[in-house]
């Protein structure tokens, strides 16, 4: 499973099907761990493409070169 990071915040990376063949990519923030901390909003991009991880790993390298994330494993 993939995992992206904002800052130190970690994020769970989802790839769903979406209409022929397009995927969903979405970065989703884990809830902060201190009150006062900002919450973040999910990140979603969509690429088309055939094969999953290929979409995955494309999204997570165009969100990281926007400097919407700082680093991710794949």
């Amino acid at each position: 499973m993939a995992r992206a990071y904002i800052g130190n915040t970690p994020c769970e990376v989802l790839a769903d099907k979406d209409l022929g063949d397009t995927w969903a990519i979405s970065v989703i923030p884990s809830k902060p761990s201190t009150p006062g901390e900002p919450f973040l909003s999910p990140l979603v991009m969509k690429l088309q493409g055939d094969d999953r991880e290929k979409c995955v790993l494309g999204a997570l390298e165009i969100l990281q070169k926007a400097g919407k994330i700082d680093r991710f494993e794949v």
